[in-house]
């Protein structure tokens, strides 16, 4: 094979692997209660603590942080920049809550996902038991781990990524399915850190830091549900890419909360494609020597 051939199949996939990813969260709008804000403190900066985790993972794409303190200056910045990719918001706000943000920012007609970062488990579930979370992207919750901030980003792409990465160059998808707020927001971190550092070991130490940079978008996608239905029209709709499953054993089904729902999952996966690994896992031993058996 001639040189100038090499050159352009180079050349060619390098442009491949450049339009993946198409949605990436570049600006990020925080918005969270002086209280909230105190606690960030505590924690330490939240801009710091972002900006370590990225450079920890090698990630060069590091998003840009905005903080406000109220609902109402949420939205007026939201409209008036229409830059942001992501708004992450806390439960109370002052002058409304979580879900009424999330509702007011679709009525603007702002195509910006909302999604909540909890620091309270108890108020998590008081809000969730009160409000329609329907226009939340997905609620997380803090446990002092700050590499969740990484997972929000990452998820948030993911899912926004996903239809058009898998029909540019069939990005493979790994289907998580978890119900537990608590449990995904503990292990989503560690499974997209070490994702991310495999991907980055596969790639051929002969390639320029551009293109490593650039293949870095064709890793796994990872695809985070809560419910039998939610699992089987992702799976239904990525069979074709799909890398493997990682799923709870109990979560709901119909509606209801079922306790073979992860068992039935993955028997019906199994059925349509056999070669597809399988992992289930539960907090509960008696769930497992069933799983096992």
């Amino acid at each position: 094979m001639s040189l100038e051939i090499r050159a352009h199949e180079t050349s060619r996939s390098f442009e491949v692997f450049q339009d993946l990813m198409p949605y990436r969260v570049q600006d990020i709008l925080l918005v969270s209660s002086l209280h909230d804000s105190f606690t960030l403190q505590e924690e330490g900066r939240l801009n710091e603590l972002l900006l370590g985790e990225f450079l920890k993972l090698s990630l060069q794409q590091i998003p840009g942080l905005t903080h406000v303190s109220s609902g109402a200056a949420a939205l007026a910045r939201a409209q008036a920049e229409r830059r942001f990719n992501l708004i992450l918001t806390t439960i109370n706000l002052g002058d409304m809550d979580a879900a009424q943000l999330a509702s007011a920012v679709r009525e603007s007609d702002l195509d910006t996902p909302v999604v909540v970062l909890a620091y309270d488990n108890n108020e998590r579930k008081q809000f969730v038991a009160r409000r329609s979370t329907s226009e939340i992207e997905r609620i997380f919750l803090w446990q002092g781990n700050p590499r969740i901030l990484v997972a929000i980003t990452k998820y948030v792409e993911d899912k926004r990524n996903v239809e058009h990465d898998t029909k540019t160059v069939g990005v493979p998808v790994i289907l998580l399915v978890e119900d537990n707020v608590r449990y995904y927001s503990s292990f989503l971190p560690t499974i997209y850190t070490e994702l991310i550092l495999q991907s980055e070991r596969l790639i051929s130490e002969g390639v320029n830091l551009s293109h490593k940079l650039v293949r870095m978008r064709a890793r796994p996608k990872i695809l985070l549900c809560s419910t039998f239905e939610e699992a089987w029209e992702l799976f239904g709709a990525h069979e074709q890419h799909i890398l493997g499953v990682v799923s709870d054993i109990e979560f709901p089904r119909g509606g209801s909360w079922s306790a073979a729902a992860g068992l039935d999952l993955a028997r019906e996966i199994k059925r349509s494609w056999p070669d597809i690994p399988a992992l289930l896992q539960s907090s509960r031993p008696e769930n497992a020597a069933t799983a096992g058996a």
